[in-house]
């Protein structure tokens, strides 16, 4: 399995599109606000000639690039500019090029939403780690629908990641003192997409992150259906994020906690709720292909204690 090295400044960054097709008036605006943050920032792999289906091209043409980018020796990190629709298309030939990929030292990716197809892949074939977080397109909307600042990818990886209030939804989960694997997932309908395909992932000694958007709360109550309904669902743990609106109701925050509590209540692995990832005003990174415990408040005394627990992602060097 190969690694990245621990000092990797993850400063050299490429920006680059495999799913719908954007705006390339908008990418100057983009490149400003990632310099102003200390990257290095390249678009030569931030190509387009849009098709049929409103992709940035096709299938093969955009598989051909994201190889080409995964191979370069030069870059640290794939800033995936933006989401949509695609990414699951180049499974096939990612996986034509495995060996390739496996003999060269890791590299980071940055992206959500349809970008969990390529995590998947870095993550379950190569053993990489990667970062669901904000697409680069996301910033243009830094102070308004996107209120998460920009990740520090150095920082992330070398301090890792401390979130105080997951919310256990289960009696699992509220009894657990701790939880620990190898975190996977994101976007719900890109993984739900897999299930029962030779795409699915193993989720033996995982936990499973899973957030969407656009899905009404009677098709959300669908997907986790499905769940219920795999033949083999062996995860040690689920986090669900956020599945409303970017502004939405009290009722809507309701609604949609409460399909995912009926979930909670039936399903035999402890659920949690953190509803502070996923296409909302706020997507706080995780690790993807890391570790992550979940970690009950210890302290005995009843003043102290909270319904929270804490997620935690160890830093790179510290493996």
């Amino acid at each position: 399995m190969n690694t990245s090295t621990t000092n990797t400044p993850y400063k050299n960054v490429a920006l680059i599109a495999c799913s719908t097709q954007f705006d390339p008036t908008q990418v100057p605006q983009v490149v400003s606000i990632l310099e102003s943050h200390g990257y290095h920032v390249n678009c030569h792999y931030l190509q387009q000639n849009i098709s049929d289906f409103g992709y940035v091209d096709t299938d093969q043409a955009r598989a051909h690039n994201l190889i080409k980018a995964l191979l370069d020796s030069t870059i640290d990190v794939l800033w995936f500019y933006r989401g949509g629709g695609g990414a699951l298309n180049l499974l096939p030939y990612l996986h034509r090029y495995k060996q390739q990929l496996l003999a060269i030292p890791a590299k980071m990716i940055v992206g959500f939403s349809d970008v969990t197809a390529i995590h998947s892949f870095l993550n379950d074939e190569l053993g990489w780690r990667s970062i669901h977080g904000v697409n680069a397109n996301n910033h243009l909307d830094m102070g308004t629908t996107n209120q998460q600042p920009l990740p520090d990818i150095f920082e992330i990886m070398n301090n890792g990641i401390v979130y105080n209030n997951a919310l256990p939804l289960n009696a699992l989960a509220q009894q657990a003192a701790s939880i620990t694997g190898i975190l996977i997932g994101g976007n719900h309908t890109l993984v739900a997409a897999t299930f029962g395909t030779k795409y699915q992932p193993d989720f033996t000694g995982k936990v499973l992150l899973l957030e969407d958007i656009g899905v009404t709360f009677r098709q959300l109550d669908r997907y986790l259906q499905q769940l219920l309904f795999l033949n083999e669902f062996n995860v040690e743990a689920i986090i669900f994020g956020q599945y409303y609106s970017i502004d939405p109701t009290d009722q809507e925050r309701i609604i949609y906690k409460a399909v995912l509590q009926r979930f909670a209540d039936q399903c035999n692995k402890p659920v949690y709720y953190f509803p502070f990832f996923g296409h909302g005003k706020y997507n706080q990174p995780f690790i993807l292909g890391e570790s992550i415990t979940l970690q009950r408040n210890q302290d005995s005394t009843e003043l102290d204690m909270t319904e929270y627990v804490i997620c935690i992602q160890p830093p790179f060097h510290s493996k």
